[in-house]
């Protein structure tokens, strides 16, 4: 008897663990997407009075970030909780929803199946607190209007008309987003007029900052229906906050004035006898240096012109820190040029450099181009000259070399206002050979004479290789590779680009694209390659 139970104990042992269960390999993914069955209220109920929404699937769900993707239009300001119950997902607002109004509930991709992640496709419900329900639609398209691309995302909304209209403190009445291709569609809306504009949204709080977030609008209010037509939004920059000071930088070897938006220029004026140089930085900051001797404050006078052409007048005054040690530390002096370094030059050619500091010395006879080993010729040879705040010199020149052009600028050949130096500094530059590059020609066709335009080409990245103010126009010494042909619209004869103001009702200025891309080789040229304005609708 022993024998027997001991035996059958080792075969439970043996045949235990060749039964022990493992996870199941391979098998068919699930690529099927959760079905909607069932929901309370059904969709495109009438008269619907209650405060929560649950809707049924054919398999068990998930949600995810819903409060992020679900959109309630009209925006209902109605908070609410959610439930997960296996195979259905439960909603419950705080308050009961406005009387006689058409809701639409879009879920986006909030609810996914519990295997794989795929979400339910096309998951909307409509319902109306009224008897009857919205039918009116707007659609379209959005696009940046610099790039020609579609914008992903952006909120689209329809505000109310009114004279006080603010998109930065009120939301839209009803609101749609972008996808992938910029096409959005705003549904079951009440039909009469609004104004239809589009922001980036970038917090999604619904409420646009001018500063850093895209817009665009349409002039004229639409008036929602049935039947109504695709409407087309550019969206752009327009900081239209108003320009301040933001705060001053005040130290012992300068004095930085940092504004709230990006200057393009600011004309300084000295209320006294005494004068600072100055010069504004790449970042916006407008700096003063100390330079010995002055009175402990200067008082200057400021216009400073903001990237929408508005000049805005300040008052400030110039007071440096006492120096605190023996010797004053200093920023450093550095160098950069146009062409850029490595960049190829052509015969003959002009060339910008670059510094940091205003300059109050430069040796002419030592800052000299090399051509050859021979061949040294000093900078007093050729026509040059200082901009406006001596830190940017330009030269015409024209050099033999074959291959490499190189600015030899010894140690202290230049000297900052602060009396720092250069370390010895040796730009190289290769000579341009016409046989690497390549020639775009064309011409702007039906154009008004009366109009003025800027031709651009640019890259794949929208950088702009030339510029170009007339037709016909030839682009010149283009390296291989693919471009885009755009042009603006130089309403105001300006030679830049105006954004819009939605407060002004001022749309940008017109751009197109040739719709086209260009694919230039090396030692070709290309003719013919025309760009059409438009005809006004």
């Amino acid at each position: 008897m022993i024998k027997t139970i001991a035996f059958a104990i080792i075969c439970l042992l043996i045949f235990g663990r060749c039964a022990q269960q493992v996870s199941p390999t391979g098998g068919k993914k699930d690529s099927i997407a959760p079905v909607l069955v069932e929901s309370n209220p059904l969709n495109k109920t009438l008269n619907f009075k209650g405060r929560k929404v649950e809707l049924f699937f054919d398999e068990y769900v998930v949600v995810d970030n819903i409060n992020q993707k679900l959109v309630i239009t009209p925006e209902a300001d109605n908070p609410y909780s959610y439930k997960q119950n296996g195979m259905s997902v439960l909603l419950t607002f705080k308050n009961q929803f406005k009387d006689s109004t058409t809701f639409t509930l879009n879920f986006g991709d909030a609810i996914k199946d519990f295997a794989e992640k795929n979400p339910a496709k096309n998951l909307k419900l409509v319902f109306s607190t009224g008897n009857t329900l919205d039918s009116g639609r707007v659609y379209g398209t959005v696009k940046d209007i610099r790039t020609n691309k579609p914008i992903l995302d952006a909120l689209v909304g329809l505000y109310n008309v009114s004279d006080t209209l603010n998109i930065a403190k009120q939301k839209p009445y009803y609101f749609s987003r972008t996808d992938s291709s910029g096409v959005f569609s705003i549904e079951n809306i009440q039909t009469r007029e609004y104004k239809l504009i589009a922001i980036d949204d970038k917090n999604r709080n619904m409420l646009y900052n001018a500063k850093d977030e895209r817009m665009g609008f349409l002039g004229k209010s639409i008036a929602a229906g049935i039947d109504s037509v695709s409407y087309h939004l550019n969206m752009y920059l327009s900081d239209n906050t108003p320009l301040k000071i933001q705060r001053t930088q005040p130290r012992v070897n300068n004095y930085g004035v940092v504004f709230s938006k990006a200057v393009e220029q600011v004309n300084v004026t000295f209320m006294n006898k005494d004068t600072l140089p100055y010069l504004l930085e790449p970042g916006g900051t407008l700096k003063f240096f100390n330079v010995q001797p002055h009175p402990d404050t200067t008082l200057v006078k400021l216009a400073a012109m903001d990237s929408l052409g508005k000049v805005t007048d300040f008052e400030q005054k110039i007071a440096f820190q006492a120096p605190r040690g023996k010797d004053r530390q200093r920023d450093p002096l550095t160098i950069t040029t146009l062409p850029e370094a490595n960049k190829p030059v052509t015969n003959p050619f002009t060339y910008k450099i670059i510094l940091s500091k205003p300059i109050q010395f430069v040796d002419e006879q030592k800052i000299a181009l090399i051509t050859d080993s021979l061949t040294h010729e000093p900078l007093n040879a050729f026509k040059w000259n200082w901009n406006k705040n001596h830190n940017i010199i330009t030269v015409e020149a024209k050099s033999f070399a074959k291959d490499t052009i190189k600015w030899d600028i010894p140690k202290g050949s230049i000297i900052s206002v602060e009396g720092d130096t250069l370390a010895k500094t040796l730009l190289r530059h290769p000579v341009l050979k016409e046989e690497d590059y390549g020639l775009i020609r064309g011409r702007v066709t039906n154009a008004d004479t009366a109009t003025r335009f800027i031709i651009e080409l640019v890259d794949e990245q929208y950088k702009v290789v030339q510029t170009l103010y007339n037709s016909p126009y030839t682009f010149i010494h283009i390296p291989q590779g693919k471009y885009y042909l755009r042009l603006t619209i130089d309403r105001n004869r300006n030679k830049r680009w105006d954004t819009g103001l939605m407060d002004e009702d001022l749309q940008p200025e017109p751009v197109f694209y040739m719709p086209d891309k260009i694919l230039l080789k090396a030692n070709f040229e290309l003719n013919d390659i025309n760009i059409t304005i438009p005809e006004e609708k």
